[in-house]
Protein backbone atom coordinates (compact mmCIF):
# COMPACT_ATOMS: atom_id res chain seq x y z
CA UNK A 1 0.00 0.00 0.00
CA UNK A 2 2.86 2.37 0.83
CA UNK A 3 4.61 1.61 -2.46
CA UNK A 4 1.39 2.20 -4.43
CA UNK A 5 0.73 5.49 -2.62
CA UNK A 6 4.24 6.73 -3.36
CA UNK A 7 3.92 5.76 -7.04
CA UNK A 8 0.60 7.56 -7.30
CA UNK A 9 2.01 10.70 -5.70
CA UNK A 10 4.96 10.70 -8.06
CA UNK A 11 2.65 10.30 -11.06
CA UNK A 12 0.49 13.22 -9.91
CA UNK A 13 3.59 15.31 -9.30
CA UNK A 14 4.92 14.54 -12.80
CA UNK A 15 1.64 15.55 -14.43
CA UNK A 16 1.51 18.73 -12.35
CA UNK A 17 5.05 19.68 -13.31
CA UNK A 18 4.32 18.99 -16.97
CA UNK A 19 1.23 21.19 -16.84
CA UNK A 20 3.10 23.96 -15.02
CA UNK A 21 6.03 23.80 -17.44
CA UNK A 22 3.73 24.43 -20.40
CA UNK A 23 2.74 28.03 -19.91
CA UNK A 24 1.47 29.62 -23.13
CA UNK A 25 1.44 33.09 -21.59
CA UNK A 26 4.97 33.02 -20.29
CA UNK A 27 7.50 35.76 -20.84
CA UNK A 28 8.86 33.93 -23.89
CA UNK A 29 7.76 34.85 -27.40
CA UNK A 30 4.21 33.83 -28.19
CA UNK A 31 3.79 30.54 -30.01
CA UNK A 32 1.56 30.96 -33.06
CA UNK A 33 -0.20 28.22 -34.92
CA UNK A 34 -0.15 29.39 -38.54
CA UNK A 35 -3.00 28.66 -40.97
CA UNK A 36 -2.55 25.34 -42.72
CA UNK A 37 -5.56 25.18 -45.04
CA UNK A 38 -6.26 28.85 -45.85
CA UNK A 39 -6.56 29.04 -49.63
CA UNK A 40 -7.63 25.39 -49.76
CA UNK A 41 -10.47 24.67 -47.39
CA UNK A 42 -11.51 28.31 -47.14
CA UNK A 43 -10.44 31.64 -48.73
CA UNK A 44 -7.07 33.04 -47.67
CA UNK A 45 -7.92 36.69 -48.37
CA UNK A 46 -9.50 38.21 -45.22
CA UNK A 47 -12.16 40.24 -47.00
CA UNK A 48 -13.13 37.31 -49.21
CA UNK A 49 -13.27 34.94 -46.24
CA UNK A 50 -15.42 37.34 -44.23
CA UNK A 51 -17.76 37.88 -47.17
CA UNK A 52 -18.00 34.12 -47.75
CA UNK A 53 -18.86 33.35 -44.14
CA UNK A 54 -21.42 36.16 -43.96
CA UNK A 55 -23.03 34.91 -47.15
CA UNK A 56 -23.32 31.47 -45.59
CA UNK A 57 -24.99 32.97 -42.53
CA UNK A 58 -27.35 35.06 -44.64
CA UNK A 59 -28.64 31.91 -46.32
CA UNK A 60 -28.73 29.80 -43.15
CA UNK A 61 -31.66 29.33 -40.80
CA UNK A 62 -31.45 29.61 -37.04
CA UNK A 63 -34.38 28.68 -34.80
CA UNK A 64 -35.50 31.31 -32.31
CA UNK A 65 -35.06 29.28 -29.12
CA UNK A 66 -35.35 31.05 -25.74
CA UNK A 67 -33.28 28.44 -23.91
CA UNK A 68 -29.50 28.29 -23.67
CA UNK A 69 -27.40 26.92 -26.49
CA UNK A 70 -24.85 24.61 -24.88
CA UNK A 71 -23.31 22.76 -27.82
CA UNK A 72 -23.24 22.49 -31.61
CA UNK A 73 -22.09 19.92 -34.13
CA UNK A 74 -20.66 21.07 -37.46
CA UNK A 75 -18.41 19.78 -40.21
CA UNK A 76 -14.88 21.13 -40.71
CA UNK A 77 -14.80 19.96 -44.33
CA UNK A 78 -13.87 22.45 -47.12
CA UNK A 79 -16.26 25.38 -47.37
CA UNK A 80 -17.39 24.66 -50.96
CA UNK A 81 -18.76 21.34 -49.69
CA UNK A 82 -19.80 21.86 -46.06
CA UNK A 83 -19.62 25.60 -45.37
CA UNK A 84 -23.29 26.32 -45.95
CA UNK A 85 -24.38 23.40 -43.78
CA UNK A 86 -22.00 24.29 -40.94
CA UNK A 87 -23.12 27.93 -40.91
CA UNK A 88 -26.54 26.84 -39.60
CA UNK A 89 -24.94 25.60 -36.37
CA UNK A 90 -23.32 28.97 -35.59
CA UNK A 91 -25.82 31.50 -36.94
CA UNK A 92 -27.62 32.14 -33.63
CA UNK A 93 -24.41 33.20 -31.86
CA UNK A 94 -23.97 36.88 -30.96
CA UNK A 95 -20.88 39.00 -30.15
CA UNK A 96 -19.55 38.30 -26.67
CA UNK A 97 -22.24 35.74 -25.90
CA UNK A 98 -19.70 33.03 -25.04
CA UNK A 99 -16.32 33.71 -23.48
CA UNK A 100 -14.88 30.22 -23.86
CA UNK A 101 -15.28 27.84 -26.79
CA UNK A 102 -14.20 24.21 -26.51
CA UNK A 103 -13.65 22.59 -29.90
CA UNK A 104 -13.50 18.80 -29.78
CA UNK A 105 -12.27 17.48 -33.10
CA UNK A 106 -10.91 14.22 -34.49
CA UNK A 107 -7.27 14.10 -35.48
CA UNK A 108 -6.78 13.44 -39.20
CA UNK A 109 -2.96 13.23 -39.19
CA UNK A 110 -0.46 11.23 -37.15
CA UNK A 111 -1.88 8.71 -34.70
CA UNK A 112 -1.82 9.43 -30.97
CA UNK A 113 -3.59 8.07 -27.91
CA UNK A 114 -6.36 9.80 -25.96
CA UNK A 115 -6.47 13.60 -26.37
CA UNK A 116 -3.90 16.10 -27.59
CA UNK A 117 -3.70 19.82 -26.83
CA UNK A 118 -1.36 22.05 -28.87
CA UNK A 119 1.20 23.92 -26.76
CA UNK A 120 0.69 27.39 -28.18
CA UNK A 121 -0.71 30.82 -27.45
CA UNK A 122 -2.58 31.80 -30.59
CA UNK A 123 -4.48 30.21 -33.45
CA UNK A 124 -4.23 32.54 -36.43
CA UNK A 125 -6.74 32.82 -39.28
CA UNK A 126 -7.21 35.53 -41.92
CA UNK A 127 -9.86 37.02 -39.58
CA UNK A 128 -7.29 37.57 -36.85
CA UNK A 129 -5.83 35.84 -33.79
CA UNK A 130 -7.71 33.57 -31.41
CA UNK A 131 -6.10 33.23 -27.98
CA UNK A 132 -6.12 29.91 -26.18
CA UNK A 133 -7.52 29.66 -22.67
CA UNK A 134 -4.27 28.85 -20.88
CA UNK A 135 -5.70 28.24 -17.36
CA UNK A 136 -8.32 25.86 -18.75
CA UNK A 137 -5.74 23.96 -20.76
CA UNK A 138 -3.41 23.65 -17.78
CA UNK A 139 -6.28 22.18 -15.80
CA UNK A 140 -6.99 19.58 -18.50
CA UNK A 141 -3.35 18.55 -18.48
CA UNK A 142 -3.64 17.35 -14.89
CA UNK A 143 -5.54 14.41 -16.35
CA UNK A 144 -3.52 11.54 -17.86
CA UNK A 145 -6.09 11.52 -20.71
CA UNK A 146 -4.69 14.80 -22.07
CA UNK A 147 -1.22 15.47 -23.45
CA UNK A 148 0.40 18.69 -24.66
CA UNK A 149 2.26 18.54 -27.97
CA UNK A 150 4.70 21.18 -29.12
CA UNK A 151 4.52 22.62 -32.61
CA UNK A 152 7.44 21.29 -34.64
CA UNK A 153 7.29 22.94 -38.03
CA UNK A 154 10.95 22.56 -38.97
CA UNK A 155 12.57 20.11 -36.60
CA UNK A 156 9.71 17.72 -36.14
CA UNK A 157 9.19 14.40 -37.86
CA UNK A 158 5.91 13.87 -39.75
CA UNK A 159 4.69 11.45 -37.08
CA UNK A 160 5.20 14.17 -34.46
CA UNK A 161 3.29 16.90 -36.30
CA UNK A 162 -0.13 16.37 -34.80
CA UNK A 163 -1.39 19.95 -34.86
CA UNK A 164 0.73 21.71 -37.46
CA UNK A 165 -1.33 20.72 -40.51
CA UNK A 166 -4.60 19.58 -38.90
CA UNK A 167 -7.62 21.29 -40.47
CA UNK A 168 -10.49 20.35 -38.16
CA UNK A 169 -10.16 23.10 -35.54
CA UNK A 170 -8.81 25.74 -37.90
CA UNK A 171 -11.64 25.46 -40.41
CA UNK A 172 -14.35 26.18 -37.82
CA UNK A 173 -12.69 29.24 -36.30
CA UNK A 174 -13.81 31.80 -38.95
CA UNK A 175 -17.47 30.94 -38.26
CA UNK A 176 -16.93 31.55 -34.54
CA UNK A 177 -14.86 34.68 -35.14
CA UNK A 178 -17.51 36.30 -37.31
CA UNK A 179 -20.28 35.58 -34.81
CA UNK A 180 -18.62 35.96 -31.40
CA UNK A 181 -15.77 38.24 -32.56
CA UNK A 182 -13.62 37.44 -29.52
CA UNK A 183 -13.37 34.39 -27.24
CA UNK A 184 -10.89 32.10 -25.50
CA UNK A 185 -10.27 28.80 -27.27
CA UNK A 186 -9.82 25.33 -25.80
CA UNK A 187 -8.61 23.19 -28.76
CA UNK A 188 -8.83 19.43 -28.21
CA UNK A 189 -7.92 16.76 -30.73
CA UNK A 190 -9.23 13.27 -30.03
CA UNK A 191 -7.02 10.36 -30.99
CA UNK A 192 -7.11 6.60 -30.51
CA UNK A 193 -9.42 5.63 -27.63
CA UNK A 194 -9.46 1.90 -28.33
CA UNK A 195 -8.64 -0.87 -25.88
CA UNK A 196 -6.35 -3.82 -26.76
CA UNK A 197 -9.33 -5.62 -28.32
CA UNK A 198 -9.86 -2.77 -30.75
CA UNK A 199 -13.03 -1.39 -29.16
CA UNK A 200 -13.47 2.19 -28.01
CA UNK A 201 -12.91 2.18 -24.25
CA UNK A 202 -16.11 3.45 -22.65
CA UNK A 203 -14.32 4.31 -19.41
CA UNK A 204 -11.80 6.41 -21.32
CA UNK A 205 -14.58 8.30 -23.10
CA UNK A 206 -16.30 8.98 -19.78
CA UNK A 207 -13.06 10.09 -18.09
CA UNK A 208 -12.30 12.52 -20.91
CA UNK A 209 -15.81 13.96 -20.73
CA UNK A 210 -15.69 14.34 -16.95
CA UNK A 211 -12.42 16.25 -17.20
CA UNK A 212 -13.80 18.57 -19.88
CA UNK A 213 -17.00 19.05 -17.86
CA UNK A 214 -14.91 20.58 -15.07
CA UNK A 215 -14.01 23.61 -17.22
CA UNK A 216 -17.50 24.26 -18.57
CA UNK A 217 -19.22 27.30 -17.10
CA UNK A 218 -22.32 29.23 -18.14
CA UNK A 219 -20.49 31.12 -20.89
CA UNK A 220 -18.82 28.08 -22.41
CA UNK A 221 -19.87 26.70 -25.78
CA UNK A 222 -18.95 23.16 -26.81
CA UNK A 223 -18.31 22.59 -30.52
CA UNK A 224 -17.88 19.10 -31.96
CA UNK A 225 -16.33 18.80 -35.40
CA UNK A 226 -17.46 15.83 -37.44
CA UNK A 227 -18.71 14.78 -40.83
CA UNK A 228 -20.92 11.74 -41.18
CA UNK A 229 -21.08 8.89 -43.69
CA UNK A 230 -17.80 8.51 -45.60
CA UNK A 231 -18.40 6.44 -48.70
CA UNK A 232 -15.66 5.32 -51.07
CA UNK A 233 -12.81 2.86 -51.47
CA UNK A 234 -10.40 5.09 -49.52
CA UNK A 235 -12.71 5.21 -46.50
CA UNK A 236 -13.69 1.68 -45.66
CA UNK A 237 -15.90 -1.34 -46.22
CA UNK A 238 -19.15 0.35 -47.29
CA UNK A 239 -20.15 -0.63 -50.81
CA UNK A 240 -23.57 -0.23 -52.39
CA UNK A 241 -24.35 -1.79 -55.76
CA UNK A 242 -27.49 0.28 -56.28
CA UNK A 243 -29.58 3.07 -54.74
CA UNK A 244 -26.42 4.82 -53.62
CA UNK A 245 -28.04 8.09 -52.54
CA UNK A 246 -30.84 6.31 -50.67
CA UNK A 247 -28.42 4.02 -48.84
CA UNK A 248 -26.17 6.87 -47.77
CA UNK A 249 -29.20 8.86 -46.61
CA UNK A 250 -30.43 5.83 -44.67
CA UNK A 251 -27.11 5.45 -42.85
CA UNK A 252 -27.03 9.13 -41.99
CA UNK A 253 -30.65 9.12 -40.83
CA UNK A 254 -29.98 6.23 -38.46
CA UNK A 255 -27.06 8.09 -36.90
CA UNK A 256 -29.09 11.29 -36.64
CA UNK A 257 -31.92 9.52 -34.83
CA UNK A 258 -29.58 8.41 -32.05
CA UNK A 259 -28.08 11.88 -31.75
CA UNK A 260 -31.47 13.60 -31.64
CA UNK A 261 -32.67 11.23 -28.92
CA UNK A 262 -29.35 11.48 -27.03
CA UNK A 263 -29.09 7.70 -27.19
CA UNK A 264 -25.43 6.91 -26.58
CA UNK A 265 -25.88 3.15 -26.32
CA UNK A 266 -27.93 3.13 -29.52
CA UNK A 267 -25.27 5.20 -31.29
CA UNK A 268 -22.57 2.79 -30.23
CA UNK A 269 -24.60 -0.19 -31.46
CA UNK A 270 -25.22 1.61 -34.73
CA UNK A 271 -21.49 2.16 -35.25
CA UNK A 272 -20.76 -1.51 -34.59
CA UNK A 273 -23.54 -2.84 -36.78
CA UNK A 274 -23.22 -0.47 -39.73
CA UNK A 275 -19.41 -0.19 -39.79
CA UNK A 276 -20.01 3.34 -41.02
CA UNK A 277 -17.00 5.66 -41.10
CA UNK A 278 -17.74 8.85 -39.13
CA UNK A 279 -14.52 10.74 -38.45
CA UNK A 280 -15.78 12.39 -35.25
CA UNK A 281 -17.64 9.38 -33.85
CA UNK A 282 -15.57 9.38 -30.64
CA UNK A 283 -16.00 13.16 -30.29
CA UNK A 284 -19.76 12.63 -30.47
CA UNK A 285 -19.56 9.98 -27.75
CA UNK A 286 -17.76 12.48 -25.52
CA UNK A 287 -20.47 15.05 -26.29
CA UNK A 288 -23.23 12.72 -25.07
CA UNK A 289 -21.67 12.82 -21.59
CA UNK A 290 -21.28 16.60 -21.65
CA UNK A 291 -24.89 17.42 -22.48
CA UNK A 292 -27.41 18.16 -19.73
CA UNK A 293 -29.80 15.29 -19.14
CA UNK A 294 -32.74 17.40 -20.30
CA UNK A 295 -30.95 18.77 -23.39
CA UNK A 296 -32.99 19.19 -26.56
CA UNK A 297 -31.29 18.40 -29.88
CA UNK A 298 -32.20 19.81 -33.29
CA UNK A 299 -30.80 19.09 -36.74
CA UNK A 300 -30.67 22.23 -38.87
CA UNK A 301 -29.10 21.22 -42.19
CA UNK A 302 -27.84 18.23 -44.15
CA UNK A 303 -26.01 17.69 -47.44
CA UNK A 304 -23.49 15.41 -49.13
CA UNK A 305 -20.46 16.05 -51.27
CA UNK A 306 -21.86 13.67 -53.88
CA UNK A 307 -24.86 15.96 -54.35
CA UNK A 308 -22.44 18.72 -55.36
CA UNK A 309 -19.81 16.81 -57.33
CA UNK A 310 -22.05 14.05 -58.82
CA UNK A 311 -19.18 11.67 -58.12
CA UNK A 312 -20.74 8.29 -57.35
CA UNK A 313 -17.46 6.74 -56.23
CA UNK A 314 -16.97 9.00 -53.25
CA UNK A 315 -19.23 10.87 -50.86
CA UNK A 316 -19.02 12.54 -47.46
CA UNK A 317 -22.10 13.64 -45.52
CA UNK A 318 -22.43 16.88 -43.55
CA UNK A 319 -24.95 17.89 -40.91
CA UNK A 320 -25.32 20.62 -38.31
CA UNK A 321 -26.93 20.15 -34.91
CA UNK A 322 -27.66 22.46 -31.99
CA UNK A 323 -28.30 21.44 -28.37
CA UNK A 324 -30.23 23.62 -25.93
CA UNK A 325 -30.74 23.40 -22.18
CA UNK A 326 -34.44 24.17 -21.60
CA UNK A 327 -33.85 24.78 -17.89
CA UNK A 328 -31.70 27.86 -18.55
CA UNK A 329 -32.42 31.08 -20.44
CA UNK A 330 -30.46 32.05 -23.53
CA UNK A 331 -27.35 34.09 -22.82
CA UNK A 332 -27.33 37.77 -23.68
CA UNK A 333 -24.81 39.26 -26.08
CA UNK A 334 -21.94 41.30 -24.66
CA UNK A 335 -20.73 43.37 -27.63
CA UNK A 336 -19.13 45.93 -25.36
CA UNK A 337 -16.72 43.29 -24.00
CA UNK A 338 -15.26 42.12 -27.31
CA UNK A 339 -12.89 43.69 -29.79
CA UNK A 340 -13.68 43.85 -33.51
CA UNK A 341 -12.10 41.45 -35.96
CA UNK A 342 -8.60 42.14 -37.23
CA UNK A 343 -8.60 41.52 -40.97
CA UNK A 344 -5.08 40.79 -42.04
CA UNK A 345 -3.79 38.11 -44.30
CA UNK A 346 -1.25 36.07 -42.31
CA UNK A 347 2.22 36.88 -43.55
CA UNK A 348 2.98 33.19 -43.69
CA UNK A 349 1.24 29.86 -43.53
CA UNK A 350 2.28 26.70 -41.75
CA UNK A 351 5.90 26.50 -42.96
CA UNK A 352 7.15 23.37 -44.67
CA UNK A 353 10.59 22.33 -45.75
CA UNK A 354 11.78 19.74 -48.21
CA UNK A 355 12.32 16.38 -46.63
CA UNK A 356 9.57 16.75 -44.02
CA UNK A 357 7.78 13.70 -45.31
CA UNK A 358 4.17 13.60 -46.39
CA UNK A 359 3.41 17.11 -45.17
CA UNK A 360 6.17 18.52 -47.35
CA UNK A 361 4.46 17.24 -50.46
CA UNK A 362 1.71 19.77 -49.94
CA UNK A 363 2.24 23.35 -51.03
CA UNK A 364 1.89 26.26 -48.61
CA UNK A 365 -1.71 27.18 -47.95
CA UNK A 366 -1.09 30.86 -48.71
CA UNK A 367 1.34 32.49 -51.13
CA UNK A 368 3.58 35.44 -50.09
CA UNK A 369 1.90 38.83 -49.86
CA UNK A 370 1.10 40.21 -53.27
CA UNK A 371 1.24 36.87 -55.08
CA UNK A 372 -1.74 34.77 -56.11
CA UNK A 373 -2.54 31.59 -54.26
CA UNK A 374 -1.19 28.39 -55.72
CA UNK A 375 -4.10 26.05 -56.41
CA UNK A 376 -4.09 23.05 -54.17
CA UNK A 377 -6.49 20.27 -53.35
CA UNK A 378 -8.64 20.90 -50.25
CA UNK A 379 -8.06 18.71 -47.22
CA UNK A 380 -11.04 16.71 -45.96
Amino acid sequence: MIRFSLTLKLAVLFVAVAAWAWSPNSAAAEVIRWPAVAGRNYPAEPEVLLSTVRDFFEKADAPDVPSRLVAVVASAAPYPFAGQVSAHAFKALQPGQYERVIIIAPGHGPMFENCSIPALDIFLTPLGPVSVDAPALRYLLYSPMFHAHQLRYKAGKPEEQIHEYEFAIESLLPFLQERLQEFQLVPILVGDLRDPQGNVNKNTVRAIAETIQSIINERTLVVVATSFTHYGAQYGPLEFKENLEDNIARLDRQAFEHILSLDLDGFRSYLQDSRNVIDGKDCLQILFYLLPREAQARILAYDTSMAKTKDTKRSVSYASFVFHDPSKPALTAQPEKVRPLILRRPEKAAPREEGEGEAAAQEDAAAPEGEPDTPAAPVE
